[in-house]
């Protein structure tokens, strides 16, 4: 595959630009670039994918299950958006797609059989009869709503689960690690698992487990009215895909300690990670970063930080297996100035924000624990850096460390006297989880 190398700098760090003809773009840039020698320095890297407009009007087939709760607390509203938003989905399919439909209270139902879009009045028919009632056999519903999927399961088709819920998991398995184990190994069959809790009483930890362990999409929905735009957006995604089985190789080389990724679970293993990403949608655009500490040889001029390599399924090339190898470095100084003034204030701003996602998580753990004083001051702290952070930020990015600093002290104050509402916590926690897993 034929590809475009730009150099950041004196060639300190490297922007890969794939041809047009390419669905992925990938762009690695370091923080800063130069440190300064004679000392461990630590350097992050941002590794950027950014999926190409689409220009196809062939898709890749769609095969999607609905997995809906039905229990008792389903009643009003939240049924009947729930099923104003299944039925927009069979709306929107064609006949060369696959649809199920799985509901579950105290027992788990398979309503609508996978099968092609083809009897679209009697599909709607079938979802409209849909009634709440029982408990929430949330693990199972999952079970079978994959099962489903598997019955029509293939590689030249985009496999995803929606999981809609608005309550606990109490029928069956209904641990936080049992459900991400099941999500685990859905991702291993090619299926992934997009999450919808619906208001205030549902387990948010659980429902953000199982769409990460399968790297899709998770959402808090307060109003119901949203519902079926949610849906939509899905659908959406599912239907203009441009790139998948995404797999991203980093390399330290000697003299450089990978410490890990902010925000992510992958973990090195002799200097190497892979992260393995879902489809990407005409357009998206998703990035990691990586922490490293570069041990600093007195007498080298420049370092390599990490040699990245992308492989992905170009369906704008009608699905050719596509690579990409490049290298980032940074150079020695010994001036303080030369190296403060080589800050990327992009990548740093961007930096930042994931950091602050991994503050908010230390300050909703401080408050689980009772420590509700402890999560109130961690977040004033956290409210005081972004401030700091915005005066040196570029001007796109100032007024989202503002916004997201005032809604840190908002939080910090609602500490103050009390323990966090549910809302409170389902929605910093919903923030923290989609700026980690850059959605």
């Amino acid at each position: 595959m034929k590809s475009t190398l730009l150099s950041i700098g004196l060639a300190f760090g490297f922007a890969l630009s794939l041809s047009a003809r390419d669905s992925l773009q990938l762009k690695i840039e370091p923080d800063q670039r130069y440190i300064l020698r004679g000392s461990p320095q630590e350097v992050v890297v941002k590794i950027d994918l950014t999926a190409a407009p689409s220009v196809k009007t062939k898709r890749l087939p769609v095969n999607v299950a609905v997995v809906l709760d039905r229990s008792g607390s389903m009643t009003g509203a939240k049924i009947e958006k729930a099923r104003q938003a299944a039925i927009g989905v069979v709306n929107q399919l064609t006949s060369r797609d696959t649809f199920s439909l799985v509901a579950f209270d105290s027992t788990v139902q398979v309503i609508i059989p996978a099968q092609p879009i083809e009897d679209r009045e009697m599909l709607c028919e079938r979802i409209s009869r849909i009634q709440p009632g029982g408990s929430t056999a949330l693990y199972e519903g999952v079970e079978r709503g994959s099962a489903q999927l598997e019955r029509h399961l293939s590689e030249n088709k985009i496999n995803r689960v929606l999981l809609l819920s608005d309550g606990l998991a109490n029928v069956g398995p209904s641990s936080n690690e049992d459900v991400s184990g099941l999500g685990r190994r859905l991702a291993r069959r090619g299926i992934s698992v997009s999450t919808i809790g619906v208001g205030d009483d549902y387990n948010e930890d659980l429902m953000a487990g199982l769409a990460q362990a399968s790297d899709a999409n998770y959402y808090y929905v307060k109003d119901v009215e949203q519902l079926p735009n949610i849906f939509a957006k899905e659908l959406g995604q599912l239907m203009t895909v441009v790139a998948r089985d995404i797999h991203i190789e980093i390399i330290c080389p000697e003299g450089v300690e990978p410490i890990g990724f902010i925000g992510r679970e992958e973990t090195f293993n002799k200097h190497k990670a892979v992260v393995t990403l879902s489809p990407f949608a005409a357009s998206q655009n998703r990035y990691l970063f990586l922490k490293c500490r570069i041990r600093n040889d007195d007498a080298a001029k420049e370092q390599e930080v990490a040699r990245v390599k992308v492989s992905y399924n170009d369906e704008l090339n009608e699905g050719k297996n596509q690579t990409a190898t490049e290298s980032v470095r940074v150079a020695m100084t010994d001036s303080r100035k030369e190296a403060a003034s080589s800050m990327n204030a992009e990548v740093v701003a961007q930096r930042e924000l994931q950091l602050n996602a991994i503050a908010k998580d230390l300050a909703i753990a401080d408050a689980d624990a009772g420590n509700y004083r402890d999560a109130s001051t961690k977040l004033e702290r956290q409210a005081a850096h972004l401030d700091e952070c915005a005066a040196a930020a570029p001007a796109a990015a100032q007024a989202q460390f503002k916004e997201e600093s005032a809604n840190l002290r908002g939080r910090a104050k609602e500490l103050e006297k009390a323990p966090m509402s549910s809302s409170s916590r389902k929605a910093m926690q919903s923030e923290s989880y989609n700026q980690k897993n850059a959605k």
